[in-house]
């Protein structure tokens, strides 16, 4: 998923159940009309029905960006550098992990 600048996830295609009706001329120039239905299996839908409750999700949150923020002000913001080089670490092995895929 990307994100643009104001940190809102860029919008996708979006994909759905529908119907359209396909007009269709025959050799003698008689015009006839069909409906095509496209019909997506159970576990499209659900993918569907999770990105559009994603989509009204907010992509971070904002409490807790205001109690770091506010901790940091205050000179009581606690740094844990061993937890940051793990989760650095960690990243960087699912990342080659998935160059070699």
């Amino acid at each position: 998923m990307k994100i643009d600048a104001t940190g809102k996830p860029l919008a996708s295609a979006s994909v759905s159940s529908k119907s359209r009706v396909v007009s269709k001329k025959s050799g003698s120039d008689i015009s006839s009309t069909s409906v095509v239905s496209v019909d997506i299996g159970s576990l499209a839908s659900q993918m569907i029905a999770i990105e559009q409750d994603i989509r009204t999700q907010p992509t971070f949150d904002a409490e807790k960006v205001a109690a770091i923020k506010a901790a940091i002000a205050n000179g009581e913001f606690q740094i844990n550098p061993e937890a940051i080089a793990d989760s650095l670490i960690e990243s960087s092995r699912e990342l080659l992990l998935l160059g070699k895929r």
